[in-house]
């Protein structure tokens, strides 16, 4: 029986031998060394380019466009890469280890000549039987689309930026006495101003009154108040509500107006409410009430003798 059992082994412990000088074989025989072209488009820009490396291996990257050095970025900190050298158009590296599938490295190019696509996204990964050993990157001239549909964007951004700026011009005449008297706002009898006399709540919602100014002609008339605001929120005046405290009628408010974008704490600015002509009696007393876009915090004027 023990011969027997002795004679079963023999064989089973040359088949193991015959196992490990197969891998040694395999392992003396190493990966097959690879040399590949990688072409960019903007449609794939996105898309993470697979490279096989391994240990013991170097891998160069070329490029035909320069690349930004300072922004290149190797994810895991390139803890597992035994070299890692950038160079204008060019990336030699070497893994110090093996690294699997779904346990690459990412590595991110951008580009520095601002040429589209912008980037480009390697994963870094180990394969058995083979290795990238050298990696040409070149980005496909853009198609008569996709440079017609970028030439279309830039009318259209350059079309809108003239509305614009043909806006600010007529914004910036308007605003001066030629501007007043294209508009027929300024006449031959010109325009009268005075530092009226007011009535005011004494700092209620945390705004307060410093002074009222009018300023009128025969075709409209402006009332600016300096507000003080002595809350602890900055606050923007959204709506004007004017009418005369004898007869309560309601006064047609064109505009509501402020040089700043608010009034913040602690600040005054000067807000001008707009009307038309004047279209209440010399020595009339009005009432001025200037609200927030959501009425939390109102202004109340009960009394302005204009």
């Amino acid at each position: 029986m023990f011969l027997s059992l002795a004679r079963l082994a023999l064989p089973l412990v040359f088949l193991m031998g015959l196992s490990a000088t197969a891998q040694a074989q395999d392992a003396l025989r190493g990966r097959e060394m690879k040399r590949r072209r990688v072409s960019l488009t903007v449609a794939t820009a996105d898309k993470p380019v697979e490279l096989h490396v391994a240990p013991d291996y170097l891998t160069a990257l070329e490029f035909d466009s320069p690349i930004d050095r300072a922004a290149v970025a190797l994810g895991d900190s390139g803890s597992r890469l035994a070299l890692f050298e950038v160079t204008a158009r060019s990336i030699l590296l070497k893994p110090a280890m093996d690294l699997g599938p779904g346990r690459g490295v990412e590595l991110t190019v951008p580009f520095a000549d601002g040429s589209a696509p912008a980037r480009v996204v390697f994963s870094l990964v180990t394969h058995p039987s083979d290795v990238d050993a050298q990696v040409m990157v070149s980005r496909l001239p853009r198609t008569a689309e996709a440079i017609q549909a970028e030439l279309d964007e830039v009318r259209a951004a350059c079309s809108a930026k003239d509305a614009e700026l043909e806006a600010l011009r007529a914004r910036t005449v308007a605003s001066g006495p030629a501007g007043m008297i294209f508009a027929g706002l300024l006449d031959v009898k010109g325009v009268q101003g005075a530092l009226v006399d007011f009535a005011a709540t004494p700092g209620a919602m945390g705004l307060a009154t410093e002074e009222v100014l009018a300023y009128w002609s025969e075709s409209w008339a402006a009332l600016a108040v300096r507000v003080r605001n002595t809350g602890s929120q900055p606050w923007t005046p959204a709506e004007a509500r004017l009418s005369g405290v004898a007869s309560g009628e309601r006064i047609n408010v064109l505009a509501v107006r402020m040089r700043e974008p608010r009034v913040e704490p602690g600040k005054s600015a000067l807000v001008v409410v707009e009307t038309r002509a004047p279209s209440w009696p010399e020595g009339a007393v009005l009432r001025l009430e200037l609200r927030d876009s959501d009425g939390g915090r109102r202004l109340l004027i009960p009394r302005i003798s204009f």
